[in-house]
């Protein structure tokens, strides 16, 4: 049983490497509150043996030393509070700071392997448990103590009383730990159906449109009706065992507390106990069974979080089909180049892009064009370290990118997406994770063509935007996500089919852009448009993974069939989302 509980407080260490200092802390004012705890009866037994010698000297003696050890047991209890919270506060924040930076680095399918909906309660509920678990082992190791203090008190006075208390101690212990094996196996149960529940609710939010159109809610109810029914099933499995646990047991406690009353009125009988040493055992008995409560209790939650510190772990140790690794190299003085050597990408036994050879030379904008499906997005994912080559190599200026560091990397190379994220903040807020330069945001703004539109706005760039900016238009949210991705002020700036969302009006704002930013950054941009094509200093056509042909719109026209295609067909459907297009 021990040996189980070591194990599972060795993983909590592993996992959230917590504050030396502050467990310290936390187990040393919990060791002096519960020493102070047992002492308390004692002296109170001290007090009832002067009062029956009516001896009024020892008796406010004994009083005045009874407030003092409760005063102390309550400063104490206090401080332990204190690195209690603490501690919550570090494990949680490192937690969470680890976390956040782990996804940002995962792969496309880390969502297939870890749902959202278990994402979410692992961020909302794991990891504060976790962070309080700290305090469940100083509440195991400090109550074993506690146990063994009590017990060698009552052996002082009385043996047999004494091995009474550990045996209904042991008995209660034991009754205790196997219902709590199976309450903790049944709330696993539980939990995996309402990460099922999160997620199916996720998606049926995100979907809501077409759950309206085709009829899709009577299904959905039976659908979530099954995993509630499911859960419903584990969580009362859960609460029987609980209540075994919790009130069942209670039934040993009673059967070894009349045993001990008969002893002790049997030893008192005989002459071998006074009153004051009576009441104290029989204190002691009670106490050193509520501290058996505790310690199982502490053991119960260390379970019960250990489910969590999996749930963490899962996500902390995920690995992609391909990890992807940065540098230490912190050099930022970069002109913005790209060379693409013998670059090939492989996913699921398949090649996506085959041999790939180009250069893209300093401040030259740069389109990458093909039908869906010909590798236009897998080649940004290289570029963005989505994805990392099966073969070759990729150079930002004379460097392989794998060796710059992530910090330096992403502030040289920025993208703005076809369907781009705005958070529920004022539109400022937004930008300021970029750069909090009023100044600078409005210049970014200016460029992008978006700074008359805001400044419209009742409360221009205070304004707050509703979850993914639905209170402006879809052109207006990619002006301000193109504006954030400028802000970056990073060498080399990837579009992603950004006149996709983009209304006729507001389409027309992009070749201005372009042409602002030309000569000042690198730009490769995914298009569809034959009028940004046209404008591109070079042209990249994509076919089947390869490269067909490059070069300018006038070369192409001439000896490109499939640019001469994608040149004709101004009528392409705007719905064709990057999703499609591999």
């Amino acid at each position: 049983m021990f040996r189980d509980h070591i194990r599972l407080i060795r993983e909590y260490f592993k996992l959230a490497k917590v504050s030396r200092l502050l467990f310290v802390l936390n187990l040393v004012s919990a060791l002096l509150y519960k020493a102070l705890a047992i002492i308390r009866p004692f002296v109170a037994s001290l007090i009832i043996k002067a009062l029956s010698e009516q001896d009024a000297k020892m008796t406010y003696w004994y009083i005045g030393l009874f407030v003092i050890v409760y005063i102390a047991y309550r400063l104490a209890l206090f401080l332990n509070y204190k690195a209690y919270s603490w501690n919550v506060a570090y494990t949680y924040h490192s937690l969470q700071s680890r976390i956040l930076k782990k996804l940002t680095t995962v792969d496309n399918k880390f969502t297939e392997k870890i749902s959202k909906g278990r994402l979410m309660n692992t961020i909302n509920t794991d990891v504060i448990s976790i962070g309080e678990m700290n305090d469940e082992i100083s509440e195991y190791i400090t109550t074993i103590f506690q146990i063994i203090g009590v017990i060698g008190v009552a052996a002082v006075y009385s043996i047999p009383i004494a091995i009474l208390i550990t045996v209904s101690s042991l008995v209660y212990l034991k009754i205790h730990d196997f219902g709590d094996k199976k309450y903790n196996f049944f709330w696993w149960k539980a939990q995996t159906e309402d990460d099922r529940y999160s997620t199916f609710i996720g998606q049926t939010l995100a979907g809501l449109q077409e759950v309206r159109t085709f009829n899709m809610l009577p299904k959905l109810r039976d659908q979530l009706a099954r995993i509630q029914k499911r859960y419903t099933k584990y969580y009362l499995t859960q609460r029987r065992w609980a209540n075994l646990r919790g009130n069942d047991i209670k039934l040993s406690y009673y059967i070894f507390q009349i045993i001990n009353y008969i002893l002790l009125l049997i030893f008192m009988i005989q002459g071998h106990l006074e009153i004051n040493i009576f009441i104290l055992l029989i204190a002691y008995h009670t106490e050193a069974i509520g501290y058996v409560e505790d310690f199982s209790d502490a053991i119960a939650e260390i379970r019960v979080t250990n489910a969590s510190i999996v749930r963490v772990k899962s996500i902390l140790n995920y690995k992609g089909e391909q990890e992807l690794e940065f540098g230490n190299l912190s050099l930022d003085n970069l002109s913005g180049s790209i060379t693409f050597k013998d670059v090939s990408l492989k996913l699921d036994r398949q090649y996506i892009l085959k041999d790939l050879n180009f250069k893209i030379r300093r401040h030259e904008f740069v389109a990458i064009v093909g039908q869906p499906g010909s590798g236009k997005t897998m080649l940004f994912n290289l570029l963005l370290r989505i994805n990392k080559p099966t073969s070759g190599k990729i150079y930002l200026d004379h460097t392989e990118i794998s060796e710059f560091s992530k910090a330096v990397y992403t502030s040289n190379v920025a993208v703005a997406n076809q369907a781009p994220f705005i958070f529920n903040m004022s539109i400022r807020k937004n930008l300021d994770f970029v750069d909090p330069d009023i100044k600078h945001q409005i210049e970014a703004c200016k460029i992008a063509g978006i700074h008359e539109f805001i400044e419209t706005l009742p409360q221009g760039y205070n304004t707050i935007l509703h979850e993914n900016a639905t209170n402006i238009s879809g052109g207006q949210r990619q002006m301000i996500s193109i504006a954030r991705t400028i802000l970056t002020d990073a060498e080399v700036l990837l579009f992603d089919d950004i006149t996709t969302s983009l209304d006729p009006d507001t389409a027309k704002l992009v070749p201005k852009l372009i042409k602002r930013l030309e000569g000042e950054r690198t730009i490769i941009m995914i298009t569809k448009k034959p009028e940004l094509m046209r404008l591109a200093d070079r042209i990249i056509v994509l076919d089947d993974g390869k490269i067909s042909d490059s070069g300018t719109h006038e070369g192409l026209i001439k000896r490109s069939k499939i640019y001469r295609h994608l040149q004709n067909i101004v009528g392409s459907s705007p719905n064709n989302e990057r999703g499609n297009d591999v």
